[in-house]
């Protein structure tokens, strides 16, 4: 029997081919899109979630001096949290440098480290290929690899053992163990692991940030026990040594206050998507995206099962006859419904099959929209592949109820004698229209918006001029006089407009330097965000003077003086002129330039500062970077002589650089990300509904073939046809854009909500978007129009 009923099947397939076609294409492109974009968000919200213990790992950060939260933190805080706390099982506490210098016998490679302590692998349990996580850093100078960093440096040859040299000073570590490579999401990149040296220094005591601090609590023990420890110890320790307390400010206004020392908890499983901290380990996701992917993808899904519904409903009407006969020849109902529901399902495992084909297809769309390949692969998920044949097989029933249970209720002699009523199936197909297509323009609404608003941050003037600036990086490795004997010969290359040593620039968070400023009006510090530079800085970043004047080479006081932006004069509340205001004790105003971004443009231009750097650090060059502004049609000879320049001074270190412009790009890259996501998602579901349409557009005229041939005997054109065949599919399409136009407002409001600077909203973004999806059902149902009312009435007509 079941053999039978899987022969009519595919008999049915051949017989409708182009609904067949319809149908399985759809649904798959539909479940591959959606798949893809479940494994994405899968593991975006699967990150750290792969250790042992991961519920019961957390990081504590610090805060202080109004400068922010800060990932990590003072590493005093553990001679005094374990005697505090006993629900500590056990603590790391590590660094990071993102640019350390390996040497493996004449090859230099500058890569990410950390300098971690003897229970980092007790906290966190990685798997070991070679080695053991008890002794891999028990010894000085000891170094664990992963496989792959192993294969980087000593190729096919076994890595224990072998020796590679750390740092400036050529440090030789033996590697003491190989850690597995893992396709697990984790916030702590890095492939290399470092025993640490000796003791950081923590000359600053609280107000520190100097090490990152992960402790694993015993079981059963919550995160709150250990919140309500940092906050005894702030009041048994830090408090008491603070400032704070000696100038005889109670405790009770110690809380409260801005400046104070403050510790958060973060579970590991958030720290990926929920903190938000200065010097995070990595960059962190966007929740908001996430929910965003999510959604779209249950909105494509849904649009292909839509389809596949549709379609399957509208197709059984043209078979009532057949269940009519069927029934009269003796078949029972039970039957009838099996059958209906097997032919459907077998439909959409067909669809279930090609969507694992085109799964593979969209990984590398996926890789053109975020840049970086899936961490957990289609093949590798244990639910994945057996996920897409279990939902085919369920939308594969829920289209085959209404043949199945609605057409074979009918008695078989009103169905052979034509009384068989549709209209309640067709109210239903057309409430599945109105809602695909109030998806398909609330996406194309909210596209438009995205794209609005991924232009307007990306053209909107940020208060100086990134344009053509060149830095070079890792300038620290030079004597003082070799940096400045490098920014001369910088100077002199044809093409260099300007060149200044300096410590960070805006947009990039590498370098952060906060100084605490005070004005006489002011009862307490606040700490602001300050750009250490030379007196070529301004000049070089193209910051623009709107009060006082620039630093002087030739004035030695002009090193105890500061310039502002004018976010930062009036943070400190300066009334008035601010020239020659005195910010500090014995620092003074010279200049405020105008307000200029140096975060991303989620958030208001905050308080900056610059100042000249005073002195040499240890004969060092206390700058770190180099920035070169430069005609953008010299740029490539520039950077050229810069690389030889640099080799003959410092020869065996790595020249880097960047532009300065790049800063921003890469504050924009989560929402770029999202653009092109959201396009490449609103292309599909158009697709999808169209095809949908398309579908119900040729099964209109072809129901109603004969009623066009009457009415063009009748006399009626070409024109008067389509207008009619098309007013229905226009009148649905209308009343999904009533639903989408408030939909996508409320959306859109929603995200553009998460930035300071927003394009604004106009009607014609909702009426432009509704007038797409208006065209775009005509461009799709135009054509079976066209062809139905072009057929010639003789051929409709002749069996009548």
């Amino acid at each position: 029997m079941l053999r039978n009923y899987f022969i009519i099947a595919l008999r049915n397939l051949y017989k409708q081919y182009l609904y067949s076609f319809i149908n399985i294409f759809g649904l798959a492109v539909g479940v591959a899109c959606s798949l893809v974009i479940f494994l994405y968000v899968y593991g975006e919200w699967n990150h750290d979630r792969h250790f042992k213990h991961a519920d019961r790992i957390y990081r504590i950060g610090v805060s202080f001096l109004t400068v922010g939260q800060f990932a990590n933190g003072p590493e005093r805080l553990l001679e005094y949290l374990p005697k505090e706390f006993e629900g500590i099982e056990t603590f790391t506490a590590f660094q990071r440098n993102p640019t350390e210098k390996l040497r493996v016998g004449e090859n230099v490679f500058d890569e990410q480290v950390f300098y971690i302590d003897t229970t980092f692998f007790k906290v966190f349990d990685y798997n070991f290929k070679e080695g053991n996580a008890a002794a891999a850093v028990l010894k000085p100078a000891s170094i664990v690899l992963t496989e792959s960093a192993a294969r980087k440096y000593f190729r096919d040859s076994s890595a224990m053992g072998k020796i590679i040299e750390v740092g400036k000073e050529k440090v030789p570590h033996v590697v003491m163990a190989i850690v597995r490579d893992s396709d697990q999401n984790s916030h702590m990149k890095t492939s290399i692991w470092v025993s640490r040296p000796q003791e950081y220094s923590d000359t600053r005591y609280w107000q520190s940030a100097s090490v990152y601090t992960y402790v694993l609590l015993r079981e059963n023990v919550p995160g709150t026990d250990l919140t309500a420890a940092l906050d005894r110890i702030i009041a048994k320790v830090v408090y008491p040594s603070s400032e704070a307390k000696k100038e005889g400010m109670s405790f009770e206004q110690y809380l409260v206050d801005e400046n104070s020392v403050r510790f958060s908890v973060v579970p590991l499983p958030d720290i990926y998507l929920h903190s938000k901290a200065n010097l995070e380990l990595s960059a962190g996701g966007n929740e908001t995206n996430l929910y965003i992917f999510a959604v779209v993808a249950v909105f494509i899904l849904v649009l292909a099962a839509v389809n596949f519904i549709n379609l399957a409903t509208a197709r059984a009407t043209r078979r009532a006859k057949e269940v009519g006969i069927r029934k009269s020849l003796g078949t029972s109902r039970g039957r009838l419904i099996v059958q209906f529901l097997l032919e459907s399902v077998v439909v959409s495992l067909f669809s279930a099959v090609l969507a694992l084909g085109f799964a593979e297809l969209f990984m590398f769309a996926f890789y053109w929209i975020t840049g970086q390949p899936l961490s957990i692969s289609l093949w590798r998920s244990a639910w994945s592949v057996p996920g897409v044949f279990v939902f085919a097989a369920m939308v594969g029933v829920m289209a085959g109820i209404y043949p199945a249970f609605y057409l074979t209720a009918f008695q078989p002699v009103k169905v052979l004698k034509g009384n068989l009523q549709v209209s309640r199936s067709q109210g239903f197909r057309n409430s599945l229209v109105i809602f695909q297509f109030a998806i398909s323009i609330t996406l194309i609404i909210c596209t438009t918006i995205i794209l609005r608003q991924l232009t307007f941050i990306s053209t909107k003037d940020l208060g100086f001029r990134p344009d053509n600036v060149v830095t070079i990086d890792n300038l620290s490795v030079m004597e003082r006089s070799a940096a400045v004997t490098f920014r001369e010969k910088m100077m002199s290359l044809p093409g260099v407009e300007t060149a200044s040593l300096h410590a960070g620039e805006p947009g990039s968070k590498s370098i952060l330097a906060f100084y605490t400023y005070q004005t006489s009006v002011m009862p307490d510090a606040i700490g602001i965000h300050t750009y250490l530079g030379d007196h070529h800085y301004l000049d070089a970043m193209g910051f623009k003077l709107v009060q006082g004047r620039d630093f002087d080479k030739d004035l030695a006081s002009d090193t105890a003086s500061v310039i502002l932006n004018e976010a930062a004069v009036d943070a400190l509340a300066i009334m008035g002129n601010p020239i020659g205001a005195e910010v500090n004790k014995g620092v003074r105003v010279i200049g405020v330039v105008r307000n200029f971004h140096w975060e991303s443009l989620r958030t208001t231009i905050a308080p900056a500062a610059i100042m000249l750097i005073r002195n040499p650090v240890k004969g060092r060059m206390a700058h770190s970077q180099l920035a070169l502004k430069v005609n953008a049609a010299a740029i490539k000879t520039v950077l050229n002589a810069a690389e030889a320049h640099w080799k003959a001074q410092v020869p065996g270190e790595t020249f880097q650089y960047h532009f300065l412009d790049e800063n921003f790009g890469q504050l924009l890259e989560k929402e770029q990300v999202l653009g092109k996501a959201i396009g490449f998602f609103t292309v599909l579901a158009i697709l999808i509904s169209c095809m949908g349409l398309f579908g119900l557009a040729a099964y209109t005229a072809d129901q109603r073939t004969k009623e066009i041939g009457i009415r063009k005997v009748l006399g009626a054109t070409v024109t008067n046809i389509v207008v009619m065949l098309n007013k229905q599919f226009t009148r649905l399409v209308l009343i999904a854009m009533l639903i989408a136009i408030p939909v996508s407002w409320f959306v859109a409001e929603h995200w553009l909500s998460g930035f300071a600077y927003r394009t604004a909203l106009s009607i014609w973004i909702f009426a432009g978007g509704g007038l797409t999806g208006l065209l775009i059902s005509y461009a799709t149902v135009v054509f079976q129009s066209m062809k139905a009312s072009r057929t010639n009435p003789a051929e409709t007509l002749k069996c009548e």
